[in-house]
């Protein structure tokens, strides 16, 4: 098979270690995928696609960017207006 583009490298190492998990699973004849079955899938995963000359983890050390760091809080909008206030009750005594 020929790997044309980065997109396809990534959807066959997937595919590949999302098969050598579930080979994994069945061998030792549970439905579910374990921790180890997922951690075993990912370095399936970044095998092949460095293999394929993709080496992302690398890249990752190089940019320097945080692996598992928690996406910055999403800061509330202002409102365009302020809100408006309850009507104020007037009584009135005519008399």
């Amino acid at each position: 098979m020929r790997v044309k583009s980065y997109t396809e490298a990534v959807r066959l190492a997937r595919a590949a270690g999302e098969d050598a998990a579930n080979r994994r699973v069945r061998r030792a004849g549970r439905k579910a995928w374990s921790e180890a079955d997922h951690a075993h899938a990912a370095r399936v995963t970044s095998a092949l696609l460095a293999d394929l000359g993709y080496d992302v983890e690398g890249w990752i050390a190089l940019a320097g960017v945080p692996r598992n760091a928690p996406e910055p809080p999403v800061k509330p909008k202002r409102q365009r207006r302020p809100r408006r206030k309850e009507p104020v009750q007037l009584a009135f005594a005519f008399a």
